[in-house]
C-alpha cells in the first residue's frame, strides 16, 4: 500500500503536540502536492539544490528539511523566492514532481532522537544535570577548557567539522558544559542555567557581543556549525521514519558541515619542558583505598590504550599509535609502562622513557594519562611517581618531560614532585615566565568560578 506525502505529516504531527500546527508553525508543506505518493524520502538537514537533485536522482521525490528552502525562516519571503536561485529551485521541483516538508519546530526538542538531545548524546556527554527548551547542562571531569576543546573537535570531526572555534583562557578549569543548537544559542540563558563552559553554534553566537560578553565575565566559548551540530538529530528522524515507514526507501543526504578551511596553521599549542635533576629520596607510592598500580604485563597494551583514549585521546591511540610510542622501540620492556587499576579497569597510566637529549641519556616521563572521571584522586601523582621509581630502576640518575603550556593543573603537580622549567628553544624563558604567571592566576581562581 502506498503512501502520500500528507500521510507522512499526519505521523508527524502526531508525534508534537507541543507544535502550533494551525497557528504560526514553520514546520509543513512548502512545496509540491501533499497527495503525491511518495517512492522514497530524503532527510536533509537545508534542501539546498544540489541537494534536491541529489534527491531526485536517487528516486526521492519527497524531501524532509530542517531548515528553509527559500532563505527566510517561514519561506514566505517573496522577494527571495523571486530572486535566481528561488526561481531556480521552484522551477525545478515544479518540473520533478517533488515535495518539500519542513520538520523543525517538531524534531528541534523532540525528546532523546531530537536535535537537542541527538546532539549531547553525539557528543558523548551522558545524561543532562539540568535543561532547558535548546539547551542541555552536562557535568565533565574538571579539565582546563583547552583539553575539552580537543575533546569536542575530536568528537565532529567525523561529520566534516574540520575546527572548533575557541573564545577565552586555555588554561580556565571548566565543570559544566551548556550545549546548544540552532541560530537561538542564547549564550546568557545557557549561564544562568549554570554554565561554566558552552558550546554554541555560528549562526547563534556572535563574536562582538556573546564573544567578549563572556570573555568578560569569564566563562570559555566553544562555537561549531549550525549544520554539524543538528546533523546527529537529523539522521535520527531518517532512522526513525525508516522504522515507521519500511515500505519506502528513506536516507539522509546533503552535507554534514557547511564550510571547509584553509588553515595557515594547525593549531597555537606551544611545547615546554621540565626537568628533575636527581631521582633520589623519592616517596613511596601511594594509591587510595581499592586501587592497585603495578607494571604493564605483556599482553595488556589494551589497557594502557584505553587510558589515553580515555584522557589524552578520544579514540585515536591505536595499535599502530603504540608500537610507534613504545613497542618499535628496541629497549621496550612492557615494565616501563605503569598502570594503576580499580578493579579490572585500567584508570591510570604514564611511561617510564628514555630520550637522548644533545647526545645525553636522560629518563622520560612520557604520556601520563588519568581517565577523565576519574581526576582529582591524586592518581596523576601516584602513576608519575611510579614512573619515576621505575626508571631509577632503570639506572636513571635524572628525569625530564614535555608537557604544553596550558596544562597548568599538570605543570603544578610536576613541580610539587620535584620538576622545575627546563627552558628549551622552542619553550624558551619567556614562554616559561608567562606560565609562570598565569599559574599564580590560576591558583588564585583554583576550581572552576562559580558562577552569581
Amino acid at each position: 500500500m502506498s503512501i502520500t506525502a500528507r500521510d507522512v505529516h499526519e505521523h508527524l504531527r502526531s508525534l508534537g503536540p507541543w507544535v502550533a500546527w494551525d497557528r504560526g508553525t514553520c514546520d509543513g508543506f512548502k512545496h509540491g502536492d501533499p497527495e503525491t505518493a511518495v517512492t522514497g524520502i530524503a532527510v536533509t538537514w537545508q534542501s539546498l539544490q544540489n541537494t534536491l537533485e541529489e534527491a531526485h536522482a536517487r528516486g526521492h521525490n519527497l524531501v524532509i528539511t530542517h531548515e528553509p528552502t527559500f532563505y527566510s525562516h517561514m519561506d514566505d519571503d517573496a522577494a527571495m523566492r523571486a530572486t535566481p536561485p528561488g526561481r531556480r529551485k521552484a522551477e525545478f521541483l515544479d518540473r520533478t514532481g517533488m515535495v518539500v516538508y519542513r520538520c523543525h519546530d517538531l524534531w528541534d526538542i523532540y525528546p532523546e532522537k531530537g536535535i537537542v538531545d541527538a546532539w549531547s548524546a553525539f557528543l558523548d556527554l551522558g545524561a543532562p544535570i539540568a535543561r532547558e527548551r535548546y539547551y542541555n547542562l552536562h557535568a565533565v571531569p574538571e579539565t582546563a577548557a583547552w583539553e575539552l576543546v580537543g575533546r569536542i573537535a575530536r568528537q565532529v570531526a567525523p561529520l566534516g567539522q574540520q575546527a572548533v572555534q575557541f573564545v577565552g583562557t586555555p588554561w580556565q578549569m571548566v565543570h559544566r558544559l551548556a550545549v546548544g543548537t540552532g541560530a537561538i544559542t542564547n549564550v546568557r540563558r545557557m549561564v544562568e542555567l549554570g554554565a561554566d563552559v558552552v558550546l554554541a553554534t555560528d549562526d547563534g553566537a556572535t563574536l562582538w557581543r556573546d564573544g567578549a560578553w563572556l570573555a568578560d565575565l569569564g566563562v570559555p566559548m566553544m562555537v561549531v556549525n549550525h549544520t554539524t551540530a543538528e546533523i546527529p538529530g537529523m539522521r535520527n528522524l531518517a532512522a526513525h521514519l525508516a522504522e515507521r515507514f519500511p515500505a519506502v526507501p528513506v536516507e539522509f543526504l546533503g552535507p554534514t558541515c557547511g564550510y571547509e578551511i584553509l588553515a595557515t596553521e594547525r593549531v597555537r599549542d606551544t611545547a615546554i619542558r621540565m626537568r628533575r635533576d636527581d631521582l633520589e629520596g623519592l616517596p613511596p607510592v601511594v594509591v587510595p583505598e581499592g586501587y592497585v598500580c603495578r607494571p604493564m604485563a605483556p599482553d595488556e597494551a589494551w589497557a594502557y590504550l584505553e587510558v589515553m583514549n580515555a584522557s589524552n585521546y578520544s579514540g585515536e591511540a591505536d595499535q599502530a599509535w603504540f608500537d610507534r610510542t613504545f613497542a618499535g622501540d628496541p629497549e621496550y620492556d612492557p615494565a616501563h609502562l605503569k598502570l594503576i587499576w580499580r578493579g579490572d579497569r585500567p584508570v591510570a597510566a604514564a611511561g617510564a622513557w628514555h630520550i637522548t637529549i644533545d647526545d645525553e641519556r636522560w629518563g622520560m616521563i612520557h604520556w601520563v594519562g588519568v581517565s577523565r572521571d576519574e581526576r582529582g584522586g591524586g592518581l596523576g601523582k601516584a602513576v608519575t611517581l611510579a614512573a619515576l621509581h621505575r626508571l631509577r630502576e632503570r639506572g636513571f640518575t635524572r628525569a625530564m618531560l614535555d608537557t604544553n603550556a596550558w596544562r597548568l593543573a599538570a605543570v603544578a603537580a610536576y613541580m610539587r614532585l620535584g620538576f622545575r622549567p627546563w627552558p628549551t628553544e622552542r619553550g624558551p624563558q619567556e614562554v616559561w615566565d608567562r606560565v609562570l604567571t598565569d599559574m599564580a592566576a590560576w591558583r588564585r581562581w583554583g576550581a572552576p568560578r562559580p558562577r552569581d
